[in-house]
């Protein structure tokens, strides 16, 4: 399966880590490829509902992310 390079990234970055919320994830991106600090969960999201989708990662209730290791 192809992915993106911002799946990649997410997908990398979640790499031993719990759940994880997607401002946090939009935040730590902005912060290492220089963006600024509104690029945030409306960044993150989307992907990572696309990595749900493809069974990547999963989605608590409380609408945060970590990989789906199986």
């Amino acid at each position: 399966m192809k992915l993106t390079k911002a799946e990649a990234w997410i997908i990398s970055y979640l790499k031993g880590k719990d759940y994880v919320s997607p401002s946090v994830i939009g935040k730590t991106h902005s912060q290492a490829f220089g963006f600024s600090e509104t690029h945030h969960s409306s960044w993150a999201s989307p992907i990572c509902l696309r990595l749900v989708k493809k069974g990547l990662l999963l989605r608590n209730d409380k609408g945060h992310y970590k990989l789906n290791e199986i």
